[in-house]
């Protein structure tokens, strides 16, 4: 896959959190499932550490089917959701 200079510095990101902030279309999804990819395989932190967050069911559903597609079955423990699901499991719990 070929990426822009923005997209690669996203994705190897290092130390702290990285926001994606882009247009529809510019590769966001594809983005975050290589940057959540490279942060378990590259920077060895635990999958179950990580904690991706969007707005919409749609998106959540399709970054967890991409991440687990280009991790070609390896189970990571990663949580995928909208703000709202994620909230209300910490709001339950």
């Amino acid at each position: 896959m070929s990426f822009n200079k923005e997209q690669k510095e996203a994705i190897s990101h290092g130390q702290g959190p990285c926001m994606v902030l882009a247009p529809p279309g510019s590769g966001k999804t594809l983005v975050v499932t290589q940057r959540t990819k490279f942060l378990i395989e590259q920077m060895n932190i635990p999958a179950e550490n990580i904690l991706v967050i969007t707005f919409t069911r749609y998106a959540a559903r399709e970054m967890r089917d991409r991440f687990h597609a280009m991790t070609k079955g390896k189970q990571y423990p990663v949580t995928f959701g909208t703000f709202h699901s994620v909230f209300y499991g910490i709001l339950k719990n």
